[in-house]
Parts: C-alpha cells; sequence; structure tokens
C-alpha cells in the first residue's frame, strides 16, 4: 500500500514524528504526512494535529464500566444516524421479517443477477477472431443466464440452526457489559453491542450461555475488551454444539438431539496478573457448570476452552494459543486443572449418519441439516460410481469426501492447513472409511502431479511422480503459506498436530506417506503392472469466500482428464470471476499482463477477464447447471452449485 496510519501516545511524539518525516524521500517518492479524516463517530471533533493538547480525545475514550456517557458516544448512540432503527435481529438476520418462502424468492432472484455477469463478463473476455462458445449464445435463450438456474433448496430446520454461535462482548447503548451481536462495525464507529436471544438463527442454548457469560462478567475483575485502546481481557464468546444421529427437522426437537456443547472464550491475557487470571478462570468455569445444571432443561457442557488473542480484531490467527479448562464438577467444588493438551477439548456431529470429529478452532457447516443437502446434491451432479478418482479440493476436515467416499473408487483430498488434514484423517479412522486419502499441501503444487499419476498412461514411472512430491513438499516447507488459498478464519487452526507435531514435522510426515500412497496405488504386489487406473475422473471444490487461487484454477483448466467440475460456493462473486477463467476460450496469443497497477481498482471479474487472456491453450468449461441451498435462513446468504463440464 502506498498509504499508512501512525498514532502516538504523546503530543511530543506526534509533533516530533511530523518534523521528522514530512518531505522525507525514499526511492523516487517523497512522504507526505497528512491529518487523518475523521471517522463518522469523530465528526465533532478536530484531528489529532488540530488539536495537540488532547491527540488521541476520540480514540482514548474509556470503556472500563466507569464512565457511561463516553461509552455509550463510543457506541455510537449519540450520533443518531449510526444506530437510528438498528437491532441485532435486523443486523443478523435482515430477511427474518420476510415469510421463509418471500426468503427463498428473494434469494433465488439476487443470484440470477449475479450469474448474469458471468455470461457478460466471459463474453467480453472472449478473444478476438474466436467463435463465441455456444453456451453464451445460448443464453439469450434464458434470460441472459449462463445456464439454468434450477431453483433453490429450502433447509430443513430454519429456527436455531447454527451449530457455531460467536458473540461479541462489548457495551449496549446504555452502556452495559453485554455479550452478543454488535450493531454496527468499527468503520461506522459503531461498537454497540445488543443481546441475541431475538435472532431467529441462534439456539436457545446458545443464547443461555451468552446469559451466563454475562452474568459472571458483570462481577469480574478483568476488564471486557476496549475497541478503541486495544486493551482488556474478555473479548468473545463461541458456542459449539454437537448433534446426536437422526435429527428432527423442527427447532425444538432439533435442540433436545443437542448432546455436546463446547464453549471457547476469546482472551487478551498480555498485561494482567497470572493470579488474579486463574481466579477468575476457576470462577468462568463453576459459573458455566452450575448455569448449566442450573437451567431448565439442563445445559449439555462438554468442553471448555480459553483461546488467547492478542490481535485488534477478534479473527484469532492460527497460531493462537488454546488451553483447555476443567469443568468443575458438582455444587462447591472449586477444583480446576488448566492444560495445554486441546486434544482432549473436542464435540462431535453427524452428517449423513457419519460421525465428525470437531476440534476447537475446525471448520464445520454451521447447518447440518441443510449441508448433508448440499453434499448429496454435488454426489448427484457429479455422477460418481466405482471407477471414479474424486478429488475434493480445499477439503478442510473433509466431510465433503467422506461422506461420498462409498460411492466412488477413490477420494483424493487436498487441503494446504495441516492440522485440518490430521482431523479428515482421524474422521476416516472413525466411520471406517479406507479409500480415502488426505494431502497436506497447496493444490496448485499437487493437483497435476496427481492428476497424472492416476489418469496418464500406465506405462509412466511413478519415480518422477514422487521426486515431484519431495519438490511440492519442499517448496510448502521453504516458502510462507499463501493465505489466499484458505484465509477463512473458522478453519481448524489449531498450531499443532494431534501428535504433538509442528506444520513443517507434519508436512514431512504427508510427504513419506503420499510417497508410500502412490508406490502402492500404481503397482501391483509383483511391482510391475499398475492396480487400478479410473475412467472417470471428477473435482468438487469448495473454497472458502475469496475462492480459488488462480494457480489452482490454471491447473484444473489445463489438465485434459479433468472433465467434469463441481463448484460449491459461499460467495457467488467469487465463483463468477473463477468461471470466467475456467469456462472462457484461450486465446491464440498468450498476452503478458500488463499495466499491474490499473488491476488495483478492478473488481474481482475484471481481474478474471484479463487472467483469462493470459490462460495456455486448453479447453474450456462450460456451465451446465446450478442449483442454491439455503444454509443461512433469514440472512442475504447461501450456498450454490455449478456443474461446468468438457
Amino acid at each position: 500500500m502506498t498509504l499508512g496510519f501512525v498514532s502516538f501516545q504523546s503530543v511530543e511524539q506526534l509533533q516530533t514524528a511530523v518534523k521528522e518525516l514530512d518531505g522525507i524521500s525514499i526511492g523516487n517518492k517523497n512522504i507526505k504526512v497528512a491529518d487523518v479524516i475523521p471517522r463518522s463517530f469523530e465528526k465533532k471533533t478536530k484531528s489529532a494535529m488540530a488539536l495537540p493538547q488532547n491527540p488521541q480525545k476520540t480514540t482514548e475514550v474509556e470503556l472500563d464500566g466507569e464512565n457511561v456517557e463516553d461509552s455509550v458516544v463510543a457506541n455510537g448512540a449519540e450520533d443518531g444516524n449510526a444506530t437510528s432503527g438498528r437491532s441485532a435481529r435486523k443486523v443478523v438476520t435482515p430477511l427474518a421479517h420476510m415469510p421463509y418462502g418471500d426468503q427463498l424468492e428473494h434469494k433465488k432472484n439476487s443470484l440470477m443477477q449475479i450469474l448474469k455477469r458471468l455470461t457478460r463478463n466471459a463474453r467480453k473476455a472472449c478473444p478476438d477472431g474466436i467463435p463465441l462458445p455456444e453456451w453464451i449464445l445460448k443464453s439469450r435463450e434464458i434470460g441472459g443466464l449462463p445456464c439454468s438456474l434450477e431453483g433453490i433448496l429450502a433447509s430443513p430446520v430454519v429456527y436455531g440452526y447454527r451449530n457455531k454461535c460467536e458473540f461479541s462482548v462489548g457495551y449496549s447503548l446504555q452502556g452495559k457489559i453485554t455479550v452478543g451481536f454488535m450493531l454496527g462495525n468499527f468503520r461506522e464507529g459503531v461498537t454497540a453491542v445488543e443481546e441475541p436471544f431475538d435472532c431467529p438463527n441462534v439456539s436457545r442454548i446458545s443464547c443461555k450461555y451468552a446469559s451466563i457469560f454475562q452474568e459472571f462478567l458483570q462481577h469480574s475483575s478483568l476488564p471486557v475488551w476496549n475497541r478503541f485502546k486495544n486493551i482488556g481481557f474478555w473479548r468473545q464468546l463461541t458456542v459449539r454444539e454437537g448433534r446426536r444421529p437422526g435429527m428432527a427437522s423442527d427447532a425444538e426437537n432439533c435442540e433436545a438431539n443437542i448432546a455436546e456443547v463446547m464453549l471457547i472464550v476469546q482472551v487478551s491475557s498480555t498485561g494482567f496478573d497470572d493470579a488474579q487470571i486463574t481466579s477468575d478462570f476457576e470462577r468462568l468455569a463453576q459459573v458455566f457448570s452450575a448455569g448449566a445444571t442450573a437451567s431448565l432443561p439442563s445445559l449439555p457442557l462438554t468442553a471448555l476452552v480459553i483461546q488467547d488473542h492478542q490481535g485488534i480484531s477478534n479473527a484469532a490467527p492460527a497460531d493462537a494459543p488454546l488451553r483447555s479448562l476443567s469443568i468443575s464438577k458438582g455444587e462447591g467444588s472449586s477444583e480446576m486443572q488448566a492444560t495445554d493438551n486441546v486434544v482432549e477439548a473436542k464435540i462431535h456431529d453427524y452428517i449423513s449418519n457419519l460421525r465428525f470429529c470437531i476440534s476447537p478452532t475446525a471448520f464445520f457447516q454451521v447447518n447440518t441439516l441443510a449441508a448433508e443437502k448440499l453434499y448429496s446434491l454435488a454426489g448427484d451432479w457429479a455422477e460418481l460410481g466405482p471407477d471414479t478418482l474424486l478429488f475434493d479440493v480445499c477439503c478442510g476436515t473433509g466431510t465433503i469426501g467422506l461422506t461420498l467416499a462409498h460411492h466412488v473408487g477413490m477420494v483424493i483430498g487436498i487441503e494446504m492447513n495441516a492440522s485440518a488434514v490430521s482431523d479428515a484423517r482421524r474422521n476416516a479412522e472413525i466411520n471406517g472409511i479406507t479409500n480415502c486419502r488426505f494431502v497436506s499441501a497447496k493444490a496448485e503444487d499437487v493437483m497435476r502431479s496427481l492428476l497424472e499419476e492416476y489418469i496418464n498412461a500406465p506405462q509412466k514411472q511413478e519415480n518422477n511422480v514422487i521426486e515431484g512430491i519431495d519438490e511440492v513438499v519442499a517448496t510448502d516447507e521453504e516458502k510462507p503459506i499463501s493465505t489466499d488459498n484458505k484465509p477463512n478464519p473458522e478453519e481448524n487452526s489449531s498450531h499443532e498436530l494431534e501428535s504433538g507435531k509442528t506444520a513443517s514435522e507434519g508436512l514431512e510426515t504427508d510427504k513419506q506417506e503420499l510417497r508410500s500412497q502412490l508406490q502402492n496405488s500404481c503397482t501391483s504386489e509383483n511391482g510391475n503392472a499398475p492396480v487400478k487406473r479410473f475412467s472417470n475422473v471428477v473435482a468438487i471444490v469448495d473454497p472458502p469466500r475469496s475462492g480459488l487461487h488462480p494457480t489452482v484454477i490454471k491447473a484444473l483448466r489445463t489438465h485434459p482428464g479433468l472433465r467434469k467440475l463441481v463448484y460449491i460456493s459461499c460467495n457467488p462473486e467469487s465463483l463468477v470471476a473463477n468461471a470466467i477463467e475456467l469456462c472462457t476460450p484461450s486465446p491464440e496469443k498468450i498476452e503478458k499482463n500488463k499495466n499491474n497497477r490499473a488491476w488495483r481498482n478492478m473488481s474481482s471479474a475484471g481481474l478474471a477477464r484479463h487472467r483469462a487472456k493470459s490462460m495456455p491453450a486448453s479447453e474450456p468449461f462450460r456451465p451446465v447447471k446450478a442449483m442454491a441451498v439455503d444454509l443461512f435462513p433469514h440472512t442475504i446468504h447461501c450456498e450454490l452449485v455449478m456443474l461446468l463440464e468438457r
């Protein structure tokens, strides 16, 4: 970036820095120091440089519970426009005022408009002198859509469906310590938090634990997190629920099927006394245990985990320390142990009658019953069979590949997060599934070698592929892991594998295991002829909101053996951008990318059009059909599945 923000602790520091920095030359550019443009909650104040006697008047607002007036101003209550008419229900579930059938129709219409952008942008991206693909020409017959949008599948559960809720800790508009949802974002100057009781997507159990934690905080000796000063202790409560198999589809019975609950309390422990922290943790465990027992009916409580995070945002990094607290048993028990062994902190849930082990930060779809519909649809469209090799790209903890494993000859799951791969392997073992292989590496690094191994001529020497695996893993160890491919903070982010190995040690293990797997899969007992070749190769991709990495797109697009691709998207905008590259004809002459600076202002679709111009000669996919699956009732979001073939 060419722009940076600096804040100072004193007027003297600020004035000295301005004198030192203003006009300094770096390379062929000069630094220019300017006043910060006031944010909405700073409109009535002047900038720090204009008022040197109080350089942080706005951002230094005290939120320690002693000054209610200041906290109300900081939360945006003084500015009537900031929070006018807002409530947690409206912010978190903006479609809750509509009947569910109308919500589905609204989402379907929105998706149709987004999909039309694929047709328009693919038309623009087609190289000069090359005929437009047939699917673009036929789009006029279906209203400009790239393919038929076959509808939207409703969620079996509409109320209280979320098995994971993240509650912020802050202050209400009235200045009361509150656990719930924020009414806006910091950019708007709104940090007020409102209780979640009126949000229809949150279960009664999650609301109850938020209430128990909120009551505890009223009497805690440690302060809540201050978003203006970035100090404090208590930050966030995450409630994760695990259900029994055979769940009912109505909210009341669905709640009765919640068998396990994990609580994750996020704190920032820097600068606080260890003895004070230990005392509050002990009392916290007792309060949660007593509250769960006293509730009618009683609440399940399986694990209590502390996550220590020092950053500004509550989105903790992959290596944020986790600490498991033992839950006190019986009334009046003060005994409590703390351990760093977070392997013990697990709950379980079921998809398609398969049992999945869920660690504190592991990714798992928040609507379990709707996820079953999603994975079933993907499997049906992929037309799987015993001769099918299924690539589960960005597989996470393996939920898609494992639920479809009994339909295929073999599943290859690819995931760059080593600890997520550890979870996937454990889930395969729990369910007795033996035809799945999970590779801990970047998809862009191993996809081509794996495709060649299972598709190309049997005479190909496996040594070449095995040497390629060595090179791939070495590359992963030498370079920083890119976050483009998996940025979701909900992904499994435990910084150690279950065995206690680090991520780099886990990659070395993966290298050896993958080498062994490839040797075993491509040779018979006498080591001569290949044992199994797969005539049908299918890829199912379920990337994060940012979409697939461009190199993964290129690997999928340029390998002729891959004829069918099922794309599952939680962000239709990213699907459109990726599909432009996958479905646009290759140019006769590859254009070198120029004027990279101008790309900064382009949309994701615009960037995709430019990348399509440098796509190596290869047969493009074509959109065949699409369908939405509503995993998030009452919100504007839903999943979109698209089948691509060639």
